[in-house]
C-alpha cells in the first residue's frame, strides 16, 4: 500500500507539472500572437498614413478654385496719387493718429459679439476637421487584459510538500475594426471639412475688416456731428444778436419789419437744427456701443471731450 501511495503521489504530481507547463506554453503563444498581430496592424497603419491612401481611387470631382476676372491694375494708373506699391493695411486706422479711435478698434476687437461668434466658429470647424482625420484611423479599438492568480492548498489529498502551488495566468488581447477607404469617404470628408476650416477663418477677416471700417466710420461721424453742433450753437448766439439788432433797427426806423420777420426766421431754423443734430449724435454713439458689445451710453466716457475730426495726411 504505501508504494502504491508514493506512486499515485509522483504521478499526481507529474500531471501537475505537465498541465503547468502547457499553461506556460499557452501563455507564450498568446503574446506571442499579440506582439504579432500589433505589428502587423501598425504596419498597415503607418503604410496607410505615410502613403495617405493615395492609391485608392476617390469617388466624385476633385475641387477646383473658380476664376473670376479682376483688373490688374488701376484705371488711374498714370495719375501721381495713385500707388501700387505693397503695403501693410492691418492697421490702417492709425494714419489718423487718433489714441481714442485706437483705443474704440481695440475694445471692438475684444468685445464685439459677431465676431467673437466667428471666432468659435472657427473652434468649430477645427474640431470637425480633427473628427474628420479621425476617420482615417482605425474606427473602433479595444484593448484587454486580464491576470488570474492560483493557489492551490498545500492540505490537498495526494499532494507532496515542497512544490510551487501557486501559478498566475495572463491574458492580453487587442482588437481593432478599420473601414478601408477605398472610395474616398473619408479622405473627402478631410477635404470638406478642411474647406469649411478655410471658409470660417475667411468669414472671421471679412467682418473683423468690417468691423474695423464700421468703428472708425461711426467715429468720424460722431467726431462731425459733434463739429455740427458745436457750430449750429454758435450760429444760434449769433443770429440772436442779429435779431436784437434788427429790432432796435427796426424801432429806430431804420429798416423794415420785414428785416426783422427774416432775422427771426433765420433764427428758427438754426434752432430747430439742433435736436436733429443731437439726435443724430446719439444715434450714433448708441450705433458705436453696438459695435463694441457696450450698452448704450457706455461709450460717452471713451469719447471724452470735443475733438477735432479725424484727417488722413496728404
Amino acid at each position: 500500500m504505501p508504494s502504491n501511495t508514493l506512486k499515485e503521489s509522483l504521478l499526481t504530481n507529474a500531471g501537475r507539472k505537465e498541465s503547468t507547463r502547457s499553461r506556460s506554453d499557452s501563455l507564450r503563444v498568446q503574446v506571442g500572437r499579440l506582439i504579432f498581430f500589433r505589428s502587423l496592424v501598425g504596419l498597415i497603419t503607418l503604410v496607410l498614413l505615410v502613403s495617405g491612401c493615395s492609391f485608392l481611387p476617390m469617388v466624385g470631382p476633385d475641387y477646383t478654385k473658380p476664376t473670376a476676372p479682376e483688373a490688374e491694375e488701376w484705371i488711374e494708373k498714370d495719375d501721381p496719387k495713385i500707388k501700387s506699391d505693397p503695403t501693410d493695411l492691418s492697421t490702417w486706422w492709425k494714419v489718423f493718429d487718433d489714441p481714442i479711435l485706437d483705443a474704440l478698434i481695440e475694445a471692438a476687437y475684444q468685445q464685439n459679439l459677431r465676431l467673437q461668434i466667428a471666432g468659435i466658429r472657427i473652434l468649430e470647424a477645427r474640431a470637425q476637421l480633427g473628427i474628420a482625420i479621425g476617420g482615417m484611423f482605425p474606427q473602433q479599438q479595444q484593448g484587454r487584459g486580464a491576470y488570474t492568480r492560483v493557489n492551490l492548498s498545500e492540505h490537498a489529498a495526494n499532494t507532496t510538500r515542497g512544490l510551487d502551488f501557486a501559478y498566475g495566468e495572463i491574458d492580453l488581447g487587442f482588437d481593432a475594426a478599420w473601414e478601408l477607404d477605398f472610395w474616398g469617404k473619408f479622405r473627402r470628408s478631410v477635404e470638406s471639412s478642411l474647406g469649411n476650416l478655410e471658409a470660417s477663418i475667411a468669414s472671421y477677416d471679412d467682418i473683423l475688416v468690417t468691423l474695423t471700417a464700421e468703428v472708425a466710420r461711426t467715429y468720424v461721424l460722431i467726431r462731425t456731428l459733434e463739429e455740427r453742433l458745436a457750430i449750429a450753437r454758435e450760429n444760434v448766439r449769433i443770429q440772436e444778436r442779429s435779431l436784437r439788432i434788427a429790432e432796435a433797427r427796426f424801432e429806430g426806423g431804420e429798416v423794415t419789419e420785414l428785416d426783422v420777420q427774416q432775422a427771426r426766421a433765420l433764427l428758427g431754423d438754426t434752432q430747430a437744427l439742433i435736436p436733429r443734430l443731437q439726435s443724430s449724435l446719439r444715434q450714433g454713439k448708441n450705433g458705436l456701443s453696438i459695435l463694441l458689445g457696450k450698452l448704450p451710453g457706455a461709450v460717452d466716457r471713451m469719447l471724452g471731450e470735443l475733438r477735432p475730426i479725424p484727417t488722413v495726411p496728404a
